[in-house]
């Protein structure tokens, strides 16, 4: 698999010019134009979450781009706003070491969910996020089984399959059944868009 590249917005100055630098340190090339590789990242750095539903440009609906938004703060309001739109990775400014910055770029790429932890429990709790769908969580209506919200809330946690199996105590190959047939009642087409679904329904 190629290495993935970056195309980096913000309307600061300043704090562009440090992504960029922080990037070449970590040896990921920036390029110009945001939709000319599948392998290039979209990376939107900004001062709260919320500027990156503006700043970022509009993604192509046939060939969506892995996109990272760096950031000072996140309120879970935003930041379930941010998930819905399809943007799975944040990284706070203080953490955007050269190293995380390139371990952010490369889950981006690849469609994985990582959220800083605070933020995460922001979201998962319904801290200031409202329920779209009128669900409650406690009302009995989940088209999942508890299990399968089990995994869906430790894939949220950006937890691979093995990690999963060893949490619930069973085998790999039971957690892809699960997932499967979780996938399956949500109607999504992979692990990113499955816990875009359960953030916006309120399922996690």
């Amino acid at each position: 698999m190629t290495s993935p590249t970056a195309h980096v917005v913000a309307p600061d100055a300043t704090i562009r010019a440090e992504v960029l630098a922080a990037l070449r340190q970590a040896g990921i090339t920036s390029v110009p134009e945001p939709y000319g590789s599948p392998d290039t990242v979209i990376v939107t750095a900004v001062a709260t979450v919320s500027e990156a539903l503006v700043a970022c440009p509009p993604q192509p609906r046939s060939a969506p781009q892995g996109t990272l938004v760096v950031a000072d703060r996140f309120s879970p309001a935003d930041v379930a706003r941010v998930l819905r739109s399809g943007t799975l990775v944040m990284l706070r400014f203080a953490d955007a070491t050269p190293r995380r910055l390139a371990a952010a770029v490369q889950a981006a790429r690849d469609g994985e969910v990582r959220l800083p932890h605070e933020v995460l429990v922001g979201v998962l709790g319904g801290v200031g996020t409202p329920d779209p769908a009128g669900r409650s969580r406690t009302a009995g209506r989940s088209p999942l089984t508890p299990r399968q919200t089990r995994v869906l809330a430790l894939m949220a946690e950006g937890q691979d399959n093995a990690t999963i199996a060893r949490s619930l105590l069973c085998s790999n190959h039971t957690v892809k059944n699960v997932i499967y047939d979780m996938m399956a009642r949500l109607q999504v087409r992979n692990r990113a868009h499955a816990v875009a679904c359960g953030v916006e329904a309120g399922l996690i």
